[in-house]
């Protein structure tokens, strides 16, 4: 084969270019400190710089939403504290108060401050946390007590359940439930009865018990079967028998019929809100069924019901203060008395939930320090994957800049004839 000075020039240049292209892609590594640019460099290690990317930014999210828990639970405390120097101020006053030789006066300026700080209770129980209200359950765009130191809750139906807790995911399959329910700190007042009582033995009066979002049209109930509702000392039987149920409504009206069989119509009803079949009732029930798929309608087998209150109704804390603001002014000194032990429960009860704020505090900071363990080995593992070394780069590119050097003076002593030589 002929060799020609156009092949000796072309293949000068095309060896020139993919000289050229090895130094710039040692330069480019050396400016931006990566080992590549574009996905062609490393197929293989861009796919895993992507997924590192991604994990990372997964735990920076998991980070700020454990931020935002820990503030939440901060604002929490603060609001528990404060009720306690509440209750200890009101401990004080109320001993102070129980002395036969304070004068009508006293008591009178004593009661003025007691109900001071009641309504202080009320501004604490309406606490916001970045225009959430704190202790509202789900319902954080509605305060917890209105003007007179009632549930409010939006007004109409609206009602506040034990099980409205909300939770922030922390990691994979980690959440962290991170608010109070108001009734657990406030309570629930139905009588004079209730002012003795431990706020937990208060929540018992009302009961609500609900599934979850359920579809019976995608996920008919075609088998007959019973119901056994519980309510600690008795248990009726409740038989469904006209399948299929394709809608909640029809489940429930079948249900309701059979309640009202049983007697139970007083103490429970159901009801569909929401899509969700829910059990309501005046006092603690159990349901359960080993004939029908209760979790095809939302709900979970021997599922307890769940404590609630409803708007209008009063709270024991505030109820409390209240009465002794009475018996302060109208001088009754057994009830001033009683009031002594009303608050010490309140303070247990207070003190209880103030340690769950606290278990819940330290799982928050061991999760934050765990999600900064585990950003800084994936971040670890993403620069050894792109990081160059600067080192090797730079030795490699001084290597291919002598290879190009070499290259253009090769070349030259390849193609010595000038034009002139040629047209000699």
């Amino acid at each position: 084969m002929r060799v020609t000075n156009t092949m000796m020039a072309n293949n000068m240049m095309r060896n020139l270019t993919r000289n050229l292209g090895r130094m710039e892609r040692m330069q480019q590594q050396m400016a931006s400190g990566k080992k590549f640019s574009h996905p062609s460099d490393d197929p293989i290690g861009v796919s895993r710089s992507l997924r590192l990317n991604t994990e990372v930014a997964t735990m920076e999210q998991y980070k700020r939403n454990a931020d935002d828990t820990q503030s939440w639970l901060d604002t929490t405390e603060m609001a528990i504290s404060n009720i306690v120097t509440i209750l200890h101020r009101a401990n004080e006053l109320t001993v102070q108060a129980a002395s036969e030789t304070n004068s009508v006066d006293e008591r009178n300026a004593i009661a003025d401050e007691i109900t001071e700080l009641r309504n202080q209770l009320l501004q604490i129980g309406n606490t916001t946390y970045a225009g959430s209200y704190i202790f509202s359950g789900f319902k954080t765009d509605k305060a917890l007590f209105d003007s007179n130191g009632k549930y409010d809750l939006g007004g109409g139906t609206t009602r506040l359940t034990l099980d409205e807790v909300i939770e922030t995911n922390v990691g994979l399959g980690d959440r962290i439930g991170m608010n109070s329910v108001g009734q657990r700190i406030f309570g629930l007042y139905s009588g004079t009865a209730d002012l003795d009582v431990m706020t937990a033995d208060t929540l018992k009066q009302q009961q609500s018990m609900k599934g979850k979002y359920v579809d019976l049209a995608a996920n008919p109930i075609n088998a007959a079967g019973n119901f056994i509702l519980t309510d600690g000392t008795t248990s009726a039987t409740l038989t469904l028998s006209n399948v299929p149920y394709s809608d909640l409504t029809a489940l429930k009206n079948d249900i309701n019929s059979q309640i009202a069989l049983s007697g139970l119509n007083t103490h429970v009803t159901a009801s569909v809100k929401d899509n969700k079949l829910i059990f309501e009732s005046d006092r603690e029930v159990i349901i359960q069924s080993d004939t029908l798929n209760v979790e095809a309608m939302g709900m979970t087998n021997n599922q307890a019901s769940v404590s609630r209150v409803d708007t209008g109704n009063e709270s024991q804390l505030i109820a409390i203060f209240d009465q002794l603001v009475s018996d302060l002014t109208s001088g009754n000194t057994a009830g001033i008395s009683s009031a002594i032990t009303r608050i010490s429960n309140q303070a247990t009860n207070i003190g209880a939930i103030r340690s769950e704020i606290g278990v819940k505090t330290n799982r928050v900071e061991l999760t934050t320090n765990r999600i900064l363990d585990d950003t800084l080995n994936l971040e670890g593992l993403l620069s050894k994957n792109e990081d160059a070394d600067m080192a090797e780069v730079i030795m490699n590119m001084k290597m291919e800049e002598n290879v190009y050097q070499a290259s253009l003076a090769t070349g030259a002593k390849i193609i010595q004839p000038s034009l002139i030589d040629f047209l000699r």
